[in-house]
């Protein structure tokens, strides 16, 4: 063939890329958009280095329907049988051996929409219990027995009364999630409104309150407390805030340890704590970081110096 003749022969074709080998050089923000309103990443235009497809890309295809959030499918849960004896305590009434719920639980209905739950914001803070647990057993020594979860509902209450962001101006009333042992949970709704008189007066009242708490019924709830100390967790944060609410507690185990201070002579002095970890998960658009900062300082506060 005379090689200045054109040739019929064209050659091999080019390589064809599949939907799978576009999928691969997605970053996990882009693919997560693709999945979440269902797209055909075939038929999106990439601007990137050899084509790849930007987070930009999908917005521009998306145009206005960027700004709808995809329409979500209401979650199953299971709430297990719950042996009393898991949390330490007497509940006024047991809940059911399994229940199916079409729509979801209160404390996660509660729960702030994914664009809220990026701003959360948590602050973390150490706890010594030694005087709460000293009263406790002196309690205990005159056949009175008070719940530890009392006392951190009494301190919060009181706490709150000087950060009225947090309940809305109105007194606390919790919705209080208590985790046990083997994923188990039991959900109280605890109002501590109209609780006057001294501490251990407050104390009694709250502790009646709890053990008669009301199963899972947060409607009237303008903050949630959840307490992880019987599962064994040291501390989860950040913890579900409430619809409406501007923060919700985190509390975990309570254990034995050694802790060195410095007396005032100057002399390193070894002394056994009951520590714990105690957290406020927060809507810094709802309270500032300082005051939510100023509210876990008092909590704690109220708590270490408990009166003997």
């Amino acid at each position: 063939m005379d090689p200045t003749e054109p040739s019929d022969e064209t050659g091999p074709a080019p390589p064809t890329t599949t939907n799978q080998q576009l999928a691969d050089t997605l970053s996990p923000t882009v693919r997560r958009l693709v999945r979440q309103y269902d797209l055909d990443i075939a038929s999106i235009h990439g601007t990137g280095p050899a084509g790849r497809i930007r987070v930009g890309d999908v917005i521009g295809m998306l145009g206005g329907r960027a700004a709808e959030p995809p329409p979500r499918r209401a979650p199953t849960l299971r709430v297990p049988k719950l042996d009393a004896a898991d949390l330490g305590f007497e509940v006024a009434e047991e809940p059911p051996a399994e229940v199916l719920h079409d729509e979801p639980a209160p404390a996660i209905a509660a729960a702030a929409p994914d664009a809220a739950v990026l701003a959360i914001m948590s602050t973390v803070f150490e706890c010594d219990l030694s005087r709460v647990l000293a009263h406790r057993k002196r309690e205990r020594s005159n056949r009175v027995d008070r719940l530890i979860t009392s006392y951190f509902l009494v301190a919060c209450a009181e706490a709150s009364r000087t950060t009225a962001e947090l309940t809305d101006g109105r007194g606390a009333r919790f919705g209080v999630d208590l985790a046990a042992a083997e994923g188990a949970s039991h959900s109280l709704f605890v109002d501590t409104e109209d609780t006057p008189g001294s501490l251990d007066e407050r104390l009694r009242t709250i502790d009646e309150r709890l053990r008669a708490g009301t199963n899972g019924d947060f409607a009237q709830a303008n903050m949630l407390v959840h307490y992880y100390g019987a599962s064994g967790s040291l501390i989860v944060t950040p913890t579900p805030i409430g619809a409406g609410h501007a923060g919700s507690i985190g509390i975990g185990r309570v254990r034995r340890e050694i802790i060195v201070r410095t007396m005032e002579n100057g002399e390193d002095e070894p002394r056994v704590i009951a520590r714990c970890y105690m957290s406020l998960s927060f809507l810094p658009e709802r309270i500032a970081p300082n005051r939510a900062n100023q509210f876990m300082a008092h909590t704690v506060r109220i708590l270490e110096q408990w009166p003997e």
